[in-house]
């Protein structure tokens, strides 16, 4: 919208920063440290800000020869146009990571390559890079916080920054950006935040950073931009593609925005969860794809190699890596064979979804399959029939399913599993510089704009994993610095200003705990989600009962450790058990609140 002679501003700041994910932060922190006063708005409530930093595997990727890493992110992009400039600014910061680590984020990085040793914990993990064919591949490597990944280390340690710098950086949770404010010579000179009902013209002096993600949750734009009906969102629930709305109502060229990750159970599509929901991504699953079991589309056909190794949901397609084709009834068909191994697999504590059984649709016969799942009966039957005869000849003529993963179906009593294709991150947004400015259709900075992060990714075509993490530091950085040294505006006035407010700090307040007679508050931010706060009753060395307060962990597997542990805890008067299957993040955390609240005691 354009800035009009009777706008009533609320509040102003010199830098306004649009999401508090990765990006966000690093913009954020970077902006204050130029000395910006900053505010995050972010769509999210507390303790689900982060975005999708806070849900990946904390693996960022770097690279040990410039050379060699351009020629190989060159490869990764081929077939298309890649702006060299943008391209080299990325890069640069993949070849200083470990550097950027030591100094911004005051820990060692840990490089795979040269402190991953026989037995670590991340030692039989995937290779380093996801196309090893390509050349100057050998010179890609990752750097994390430390020796161990999927617990939300590198997330916590960015939101930390943050609030270190509480007196210059402002954060409204729950709070979402609607429009940014433009004056006649198309200046961003604000942003337009619609908090509890009500909307909010906050001014920027010297500009604006989008740093809010994808459309992951927008099933519009899916359509328009992936031609897919809706796909199921891996990471946060609050990437809407606001951010490629006010983009575009500011005059911004957009790039990349067919293009978009996966992972999944099977290549790109994980268990139907209903909408709204995250999907799960999760271990095992060892019987997920060998056996008398396979996928059928929209019209009860196969139409994936069940068994491919994917590369962020993309499997070989005739040259090429492409996503399996986005079907919206899509299933898992297995005998009862198969079926007993997935109880074998959950008896023995190997099955890590807890939820499966849950999921299943268990028929007598083709003809009630086909009703369950409202698929044809006769493409039903022709599928069995085909897979049995593959198996049987040990040749998967359609798609080269390895021979020994193979077994025909038996029997009349057969079973389903709705699926539902994911996505991880959308990599489309508004096109930005080297400098991390927006640019308009004319190719030029749109002024006091900027971006950083997945919205407007620098993934052009085949991702490589620990890239967009990369750039939310590289560009993060880059953004907030040039945005909090651009000249600024002229102050405006204001009319019923807004107080201040920083939704983060007050979230971190628990003195509002009620305790009793030998009760003790413990926690610890070592979570999946952050911080953990437990209230224990003990005496006289007795665990008597821990009762969570406040947690963040993820749906499913988090959650279900949550609810689980308490109770083991105080039967084994002890925090020395068993981690939950899967959760072995939230159990360390959960055990390290408790014994924090014990030693109050003593």
């Amino acid at each position: 919208m354009h800035l009009t002679d009777n706008l009533k501003w609320n509040k102003e700041y010199d830098v306004v920063v649009l999401g508090f994910g990765g990006a966000g932060a690093t913009a954020a922190r970077f902006a204050a440290d130029n000395g910006a006063s900053v505010l995050v708005v972010e769509a999210a409530p507390y303790g689900h800000e982060g975005g999708n930093t806070r849900y990946s595997a904390q693996h960022v990727a770097m690279g040990h020869d410039k050379e060699k890493i351009s020629t190989y992110y060159h490869e990764l992009a081929k077939p298309y146009n890649v702006s060299e400039k943008t391209m080299d600014a990325y890069l640069d910061g993949f070849i200083s990571m470990p550097e950027y680590f030591e100094k911004y984020l005051d820990t060692k990085a840990f490089v795979w390559s040269r402190d991953n040793k026989p037995g670590d914990q991340l030692d039989e993990k995937a290779h380093l890079c996801e196309y090893p064919e390509f050349p100057g591949s050998e010179t890609f490597d990752f750097a994390l916080m430390h020796n161990r990944d999927f617990d939300a280390a590198l997330w916590k340690k960015l939101r930390k920054n943050v609030l270190d710098r509480k007196d210059q950086i402002d954060i409204w949770l729950n709070s979402r950006a609607r429009n940014l404010i433009q004056d006649d010579q198309e200046t961003v000179v604000g942003v337009v935040v619609e908090r509890n009902h009500k909307k909010y013209f906050i001014h920027a002096k010297k500009g604006v950073v989008l740093a809010t993600g994808g459309f992951e949750n927008n099933a519009q734009m899916q359509q328009d931009y992936l031609h897919v009906t809706q796909l199921t969102p891996l990471g946060t629930l609050y990437n809407r593609g606001d951010g490629i709305n006010m983009a575009l109502e500011a005059g911004a060229k957009l790039w990349h925005m067919a293009n978009y990750e996966s992972l999944g159970i099977v290549p790109s599509y994980v268990i139907a969860e209903g909408p709204g929901k995250q999907g799960r991504q999760v271990g095992g699953w060892k019987n997920m794809k060998s056996g008398s079991i396979f996928v059928v589309g929209d019209d009860g056909t196969r139409f994936m190699k069940e068994d491919a190794k994917f590369r962020h949901g993309h499997i070989y397609n005739h040259g090429q890596y492409d996503l399996p084709r986005a079907f919206d009834n899509a299933w898992i068909i297995f005998d009862e064979k198969q079926y007993q191994k997935f109880v074998e697999e959950r008896d023995n504590g190997q099955l890590k979804y807890q939820k499966l059984f849950d999921k299943i649709i268990a028929v007598n016969g083709v003809n009630e399959l086909a009703e369950k799942t409202n698929l044809p009966v006769a493409n039903l039957e022709a599928t069995i029939a085909e897979f049995n005869e593959f198996a049987t000849n040990r040749k998967d003529v359609k798609f080269d399913r390895a021979p020994e993963s193979m077994v025909a179906l038996t029997g009349d009593q057969l079973y389903a599993i709705k699926l539902a294709p994911a996505v991880l991150n959308t990599q489309g947004g508004p096109e930005h510089d080297e400098h991390s400015r927006i640019l308009n259709v004319a190719n030029e900075p749109i002024a006091h704009l900027y971006s950083a992060g997945e919205l407007g990714g620098m993934c052009i075509n085949r991702y490589q994993g620990g890239g967009n993490l990369a750039e939310c530091l590289i560009f993060g950085k880059i953004a907030g610095e040039n945005v909090a040294n651009e000249t600024a505006l002229e102050s405006v006035e204001l009319t019923n200003e807004v107080p201040e407010i920083n939704d983060l700090v007050a979230g971190e307040e628990i003195s509002n705990i009620e305790l009793g007679e030998n009760q003790y508050i413990g926690e610890t931010e070592a979570g999946i989600g952050g911080r953990i706060v437990v209230r224990v009753t003990y005496q006289n060395n007795t665990i008597e009962n821990v009762e969570v307060m406040e947690n963040h962990e993820t749906e499913g597997i988090g959650a279900v450790a949550i609810k689980e542990l308490p109770g083991k805890i105080v039967a084994a008067n002890s925090t020395d058990i068993d981690a939950v299957s899967g959760a072995s993040t939230t159990t360390r955390a959960l055990e390290e609140a408790v014994e924090k609240a014990i030693k109050q005691a003593k």
